[in-house]
Parts: structure tokens; sequence; C-alpha cells
């Protein structure tokens, strides 16, 4: 999942990497199944990360990114709301309990399908929030390689598993795994599947269908617009785009430079791409804007759990409960 497909963090131009829901976040059921078994097409072929998850959910596995910046101008950067969200290796300790369930499940339909563990094709960053690149891109050494880009581009993810009719209906309930696809029958060969097949029955025990992070989703884009219409942030962006005029870059705010760099839309890195982006943070840096903008942000989404402290805390703990459920069932 977390897998996190296009990500606003792919390139400077969208404002926020995109959210990794929690599992229950693409009911109806089909969305579940289809991300709880690594059917998507975001889930990589060795244990190894799976495992780490695993073993420590809040810890992140061997080549996972880390969950705050370690450098550039973002370093040190959590914004508030992130003490609500899910975590990378929390969505991956639910998932890998899911596939477990889902299995079992399977077999006792006489089908013994192998689905790909998750975790092993991370995403740029461990954090909902984007830190790293919520105001543009921040790390230079970073930029001095790879420009807008995450470096990325050649990898994918291993194909998916190919299942007949009768095992998609089973593990899905619905008769072709994509969404809006029709109910299969409620039956397999004289046996009752569950409403919503393997699949949903998995996410319903250990808690997935509960878990609910539209509250902070939303929380999270409504700080990002008002910081942004800040005055003081208006003001460093202002300061921002003239330092980038100065260099010989026309563009109104960060979240827009990317569209500077023409390669991004179809080849490599140039050195004139390295320029683009460099300058762009060295124009950050002079501004002193990433700290101005998390400062008024951080600001904001303390009012913001303030007004929503009992939705939050709620959303909180049902991941907590996933997680936990998730752990008894992976022993």
């Amino acid at each position: 999942m977390r897998n996190d497909t296009v990500m606003p963090g792919r390139t400077a131009t969208s404002r926020r990497r995109r959210r990794r829901p929690g599992i229950a976040a693409v009911l109806p059921v089909l969305g579940a199944v289809l991300i709880g078994s690594g059917l998507t097409g975001c889930s990589a072929s060795s244990g190894d990360a799976g495992d780490a998850a695993h073993d420590n959910p809040t810890a992140a596995a061997a080549g996972w990114p880390d969950a705050v910046p370690k450098s550039g101008l973002a370093k040190g950067m959590v914004l508030p709301l992130e003490a609500y969200m899910e975590t990378y290796p929390e969505s991956v300790s639910i998932r890998r309990a899911i596939i477990q369930l889902e299995t079992q499940c399977m077999a006792g339909y006489g089908f013994h399908i192998s689905l790909p563990p998750p975790g092993l094709t991370p995403p740029p960053n461990n954090d909902d929030s984007n830190m790293e690149r919520r105001y543009g891109i921040t790390d230079r050494s970073k930029a001095a390689k790879l420009a807008y880009t995450l470096g990325d581009e050649n990898r994918t993810p291993p194909p998916a598993p190919k299942l007949s009719d009768a095992e998609i209906a089973v593990l899905t309930g619905h008769v072709a795994m994509k969404p809006g696809a029709a109910k299969a029958p409620s039956t397999y060969q004289g046996k009752a599947v569950p409403d919503g097949g393997c699949g949903q029955q998995a996410a319903d025990q250990v808690g997935a269908a509960r878990i609910d992070n539209k509250v902070v989703g939303q929380a999270d884009a409504d700080s990002l617009d008002k910081s942004q219409a800040d005055p003081r942030v208006q003001a460093v962006i202002t300061a921002w785009s003239r330092c980038m005029k100065s260099s010989g870059y026309t563009v109104d705010t960060p979240l827009d430079a990317a569209k500077l760099v023409q390669s991004l839309h179809g080849g490599g890195v140039s050195a004139a791409d390295i320029q683009v982006a460099t300058t762009d943070i060295d124009c950050k840096a002079k501004t002193d804007l990433v700290k101005t903008w998390f400062t008024v942000e951080s600001d904001i989404q303390r009012q913001q759990i303030e007004q929503n402290q009992f939705a939050l805390q709620d959303g909180r703990n049902r991941i907590t409960a996933a997680v936990k459920a998730a752990a008894a069932v992976t022993g």
C-alpha cells in the first residue's frame, strides 16, 4: 500500500504525498482485500522488511525511510498531527497479519495461494505529512544528485500472483479483482464464503475495518492550506520567489518549482535540472522558508488537535488496537 504509488513528493509540484489510508479507508470491501493481500502490485518479493515490522511495528526496517528527516532544511521536523497518523511500520504490521489470515482462510477452501508480503517496496518517506518535501524539496545533497525526482523511477514491484476465478471469488467475495465488481456466489463447493470473502474476514479480525484516517487526513490538508495563506508564510514565499528570480527562474511558490524542470516529464536528470533544484533549496535556506512555514503550520495543527481531540485520539486508539491484534495473529 503505502507503497505508495505516486506521491506528491515524487516532484515538488504536489502539496503532499498521497495519504496512506488505513486498511479500512479503502472500503468498500474489495479495496481492503486488494491492499491487504498485496494484489495491487505494491509489495515485493522478500520477507526481511515485513519481518522487522512483525518484530517491532514501531521500528523501521533496513531500507525503509526515516520517520523524521535526518538531513536537509527539514531535519528533525515533526508536525503535531503525526502523533495521530498511522505509521508505515504499523501499516505493514497490520497488512502482514491480514495476509496470514487470508492465507489460512483460503486453505480452508482448498486454495494454497502465496500472497507477497508487505513492506518490501517502501515509500520515499515514512511520515504521512511528507515532511521532507512538504514545502517543496529541502535536502540539498539529494537535490544535487536527483533534482526533483526520487531516484526510484526504474524500481518496479513484482507481478501480482495469478489467481483463478474461484480463488478471486473466495478471497474477495466478488467475481473480479476490481472496484465495482459484482458479488460472487455466497458458497463455494457447498461451503459458505464469508461476506466480502476471506479478505474482509481477515480485515475484520484484525480490526482494520475500524481504522478511519479521514479526520487526521483532512486536518493535515487543511493545515497546509491555512499555513500557506498566513501572511508570515506568504512573506517568505515572496522572498523565495525573488531569490529564484535573481537566478533567472520565474516561479511563484516552492510547490510549483518542479514545473521549471522539463525532463521530469520523460528523461533523466540533467545538469540544468540539478541547478534549478539546488537554487531552489539555497533560496529556501536564505529566506528561512522551511522553518517559518513549519512553525506557522505547527501552531495551526496544535489548534486543530485541541479542537478535535476526541476524534483524533479515537482514530489513534483504533490504529493501536489493530496493531496489537495484528501482533497477536503473527505471534
